[in-house]
C-alpha cells in the first residue's frame, strides 16, 4: 500500500510537470511574436519530352544533384533526324531555285535595258530619217521652181535646151531622193515600233521573273520553317536540366516509350525555398508582403534563417459554415509564404520550421 502511494506521488509529480511545461510553453506562444508552423518546399520542375520516342539513357538516379544544362535523358532520334534531313534537302533544292529565279530576273532586266536602247536607236534614226525628208524637200521645191523659171527663159530664147534638161534632171533624181527618205522614215517607224513592242515584252518578261522568283522564296521560306521544325525536335531528344536541382523523383527507364507530356523525371532546387505557414484571423494584419521574418528547424536549433513574406493568401483556408462568434472568426486561418535564401542547401523540402513575424504581438498581449 505504501508502495502504491508512492508511486501514484511519483506520477502525480510528473504529470504536474509536464502540464506546467505545456502550459508555459502556450502562455509563451500566446504572448510572442505572431507566426505558425510551417513546410518548406522548393521549386520544383517536371522534365518532360514534347516527342514519343524510345529511351536511350538516362544520367541521373534520384537523389543525384544536378547543375543546369546537364544531359539527363538521350532518346531515340532517328525518326526526327530523318525529317531534319529531308528538310534540310528542301531547302537546298529552294535555295538553288532562288538563285535560278534571281538570275530570271536579272536577265529579264538586261533583256528589258536592252530593248530601251533599241526603242531609243529607233527613235534616233526615225528622228534623222525626217530630218533628211525635210531637207530633200526643200531642195526639191526650189528644183522645181527653178524648172518653172528655166521653161520661161527657153520660151522666150534666153536659156539653152542643155540647162532646161539639166533643171528638169536636177527636179527628178530630189522627187525621187524625197520619195527613198520617206520609205526610210516609214522603215524606221516600223523598227520603232518593233524595238517598243520588244520593250514591252521584256518588262512582261520582268514581272513574270518576279512572280516567280516571290513564289519561291515562299517556297523557301516555307522550307526554312519545316527545317527550323525539325532541328527543335532533333533538340529535344536530348533532355538537359533547366535549372540546378536534386533529382526527387525518376520515372522512367531505358528502353521504356517516353510519351509526348509524361513526366520522366521531377528536380527540385532548393537554393532558394518557400516556407508556407498560417496565421489565425486575428493576427493577419501582421503579415505584410515585404516583412521580414525568422525561421527556425528543428534539424538545426542554433540557427536562424532570415526570410521574407511574399505573399498572403486572399481567402481563408478553413471557413467555418456560419461566422458569428469571437472564436468563430479567431478558428479563420490564412496562408503566407515566406522567401528564404538556402545557399547550402540546409532546408530541404518537407522539412517542418517555425515562422515568427518579429516586433509583433498576438491580440491577447495588446
Amino acid at each position: 500500500m505504501k508502495r502504491f502511494i508512492i508511486a501514484f506521488v511519483v506520477l502525480a509529480a510528473i504529470l504536474a510537470v509536464v502540464l506546467a511545461t505545456q502550459l508555459r510553453r502556450q502562455s509563451a506562444a500566446a504572448e510572442g511574436p505572431a507566426g505558425s508552423s510551417g513546410v518548406i518546399e522548393g521549386t520544383r520542375v517536371a522534365i518532360m519530352p514534347r516527342l514519343g520516342s524510345r529511351v536511350l539513357a538516362v544520367a541521373v538516379r534520384e537523389g543525384d544533384t544536378v547543375v543546369k544544362d546537364q544531359v539527363l535523358v538521350t532518346l531515340d532520334c532517328t525518326e526526327p533526324k530523318a525529317a531534319l534531313a529531308q528538310a534540310e534537302a528542301a531547302g537546298a533544292a529552294a535555295e538553288a531555285q532562288l538563285r535560278m529565279a534571281e538570275a530570271g530576273v536579272a536577265a529579264a532586266e538586261a533583256a528589258a535595258e536592252a530593248a530601251g536602247a533599241g526603242v531609243a536607236t529607233a527613235k534616233a534614226a526615225e528622228r534623222g530619217a525626217r530630218a533628211g525628208v525635210d531637207v530633200v524637200r526643200v531642195r526639191a521645191a526650189g528644183a522645181k521652181r527653178t524648172v518653172g523659171r528655166f521653161d520661161t527663159l527657153h520660151a522666150g530664147g534666153q536659156t539653152s535646151d542643155r540647162q532646161l534638161d539639166d533643171a528638169r534632171t536636177m527636179a527628178k533624181t530630189l522627187g525621187a531622193e524625197r520619195r527613198a527618205r520617206s520609205a526610210q522614215v516609214a522603215g524606221a517607224r516600223a523598227q520603232r515600233d518593233m524595238a517598243s513592242a520588244q520593250a514591252r515584252a521584256a518588262h512582261e518578261q520582268i514581272a513574270s521573273a518576279q512572280a516567280r522568283r516571290d513564289a519561291v522564296r515562299e517556297d523557301g521560306a516555307r522550307a526554312q520553317a519545316v527545317k527550323v521544325s525539325a532541328a527543335a525536335m532533333v533538340a529535344e531528344c536530348t533532355l538537359k536540366a533547366p535549372t540546378a536541382g536534386v533529382v526527387q523523383t525518376r520515372a522512367i527507364e531505358v528502353g521504356e516509350l517516353a510519351r509526348p507530356g509524361m513526366p520522366l523525371l521531377l528536380l527540385v532546387d532548393a537554393r532558394e525555398v518557400t516556407a508556407t505557414f498560417f496565421l489565425p484571423n486575428a493576427e493577419l494584419s501582421a503579415a505584410q508582403p515585404g516583412r521580414a521574418v525568422e525561421v527556425r528547424a528543428d534539424a538545426w536549433p542554433d540557427r536562424v534563417w532570415a526570410g521574407t513574406i511574399g505573399r498572403v493568401g486572399a481567402e481563408a483556408a478553413f471557413t467555418p459554415r456560419n461566422v458569428q462568434t469571437r472564436t468563430d472568426r479567431d478558428r479563420l486561418v490564412y496562408p503566407v509564404d515566406v522567401r528564404l535564401a538556402n545557399a547550402d542547401g540546409a532546408l530541404r523540402p518537407g522539412m517542418p520550421v517555425e515562422v515568427v513575424i518579429p516586433g509583433t504581438q498576438p491580440p491577447a498581449a495588446r
